[in-house]
């Protein structure tokens, strides 16, 4: 079986974390990134909202926001991820990661303005977010305004 995959930016991606399968929002499109040598994306999971562990508010998703969303999530910044884009390639040509259906635009601007607020995002990712999956001014024709990432809050 022969699978056509590109990742580009507002894909996503399903990979297995633990027993579950979590979906990967990706973030911008390949881009040749020095420090790893080779094509990467950032890519960013969803995590459900439970009591058990704290919670990140910086964008939390609900359902509609994503067909895969089936309840209350966040995304999960601490875990960002630098992907090789030729190994996630691999891995969906072997079968081993899952693509699902790409995020409307709306909701991958909350997941990435939440990349600017979230105290979660470690310095190497805000760092590759900054150069490479912010518009720049001469590319950002015209703004669009979009509503907070935090669509209710929740009890913790």
């Amino acid at each position: 079986m022969t699978v056509d995959f590109s990742p580009v930016q507002k894909g996503t991606i399903l990979l297995l974390s633990g027993s579950k399968e979590h979906i990967f929002f990706i973030c911008n499109n390949p881009v040749y990134y020095p420090k790893m040598v080779k094509e990467t994306f950032l890519a960013v999971n969803l995590t459900s909202i439970t009591d058990a562990f704290e919670t990140d508010r910086s964008c939390v998703l609900d359902v509609g926001d994503h067909p895969f969303i089936k309840h209350p999530s966040y995304v999960f910044y601490r875990r960002a991820e630098i992907f090789g884009a030729e190994t996630v390639i691999h891995g969906v040509t072997s079968g081993d990661i899952r693509v699902h259906e790409p995020c409307t635009a709306n909701t991958f601007q909350r997941i990435l303005t939440g990349f600017e607020i979230s105290p979660h995002v470690k310095p190497v990712i805000r760092n590759y977010y900054q150069k490479y999956c912010v518009p720049s001014v001469e590319n950002d024709a015209v703004k669009v305004l979009v509503k907070p990432c935090q669509s209710q809050v929740l009890p913790i």
